[in-house]
């Protein structure tokens, strides 16, 4: 009969493998709601600047993706410099984040107009939180088949 540490061993690791496993299938959901952001249709890109620098990544209390938000910026950065289209500029724009036990996917673009799109026109150009909607039945299942997978 299992002793009361090996009891716990086994639920540490069942957790810890729930958890990696968890987070994989976040992570295919967010590649999955990033492609869709990029090719939408719904706004026609003047600089290319949006589309390129179009992120979704998963964002834990603890896990800030400075990195890839950082490597957006910079895209951003470099379609819009020498740009006269319009005004926009890269921006390093924080999401507020998600609470201790949350676990989120995040959709944004590093500009200062990506709230122009998203409001103006009530809405007319409007492609975030669409698509992260329309996208999250496929990315929720994601993250069920691989979590089942890891215990099968």
């Amino acid at each position: 009969m299992a002793g009361e540490d090996e009891i716990i061993r086994n639920l540490l690791a069942w957790r810890d493998r729930s958890v990696a496993s968890f987070r994989i299938g976040m992570e295919g959901g967010a590649r999955l709601i990033e492609a869709d952001l990029a090719q939408t249709t719904t706004y026609r890109g003047m600089s290319g600047a949006t589309r390129a620098s179009t992120i979704a990544y998963v964002a834990t209390a603890n896990d800030t993706n400075d990195a890839e938000i950082q490597a957006a910026y910079n895209t951003a950065a470099g379609h819009l410099q020498g740009f006269t289209g319009h005004a926009g500029r890269p921006h390093l724009g924080r999401v507020a984040g998600p609470g201790q036990a949350d676990v989120w996917i995040v959709g944004t673009v590093p500009t200062d107009y990506i709230d122009d799109l998203e409001l103006d026109n009530a809405g007319e150009k409007a492609f975030l939180g669409d698509t992260v909607l329309q996208d999250a039945p496929q990315a929720f299942a994601a993250v069920v088949a691989l979590w089942r997978e890891a215990f099968s």
